[in-house]
């Protein structure tokens, strides 16, 4: 069986531009003004604001930045259950992901989000980061465009 890699390579490409809807472009990036979660949305106009731009509803996904700390779906913000592992919060993720809890992004109010891109996340893990993407309030979910940490 011959496979045919243009079409391979143009299936992955719209497989990809199908979970982002933004994906290539460089909005300009607007700041809010320092309210909890601390969340900067991106505008696709050329205009300088410093009001964020949310959602109209709360089902409707957006695009931002949310700052946090790389933990675990099984903490969260709190590792103190898990003893010692606890006192070193990357270990405690680390042990955390082995048995199989996936990477989350805790807000400053200890909201979590799930994150599309894991492997990334493994590499903060424990670090202070703000996250851009597209930020599903309804599902706590950010499909990762970058992180950078603070």
């Amino acid at each position: 069986m011959q496979v045919n890699r243009s079409l391979i390579g143009s299936l992955i490409v719209v497989m990809t531009l199908a979970g982002c809807s933004n994906s290539g472009t460089k909005p300009e990036t607007s700041t809010t003004n320092g309210s909890s979660p601390a969340i900067e949305s991106t505008k696709q106009t050329a205009s300088e604001s410093t009001e964020a731009s949310q959602p109209s509803t709360a089902s409707e996904v957006y695009e931002g930045t949310i700052h946090g700390v790389i933990s675990d779906s099984m903490c969260g913000k709190d590792h103190s259950k898990m003893g010692e592992a606890g006192k070193q919060p990357s270990k405690c993720i680390e042990q955390c992901v082995a048995s199989g809890a996936k990477y989350v992004l805790v807000d400053e109010k200890g909201d979590s989000y799930t994150l599309s891109d894991q492997e990334k996340s493994k590499i903060l893990a424990g670090k202070h980061v703000a996250i851009s993407g597209h930020i599903d309030p309804s599902e706590k979910a950010i499909h990762v465009h970058s992180i950078v940490t603070q």
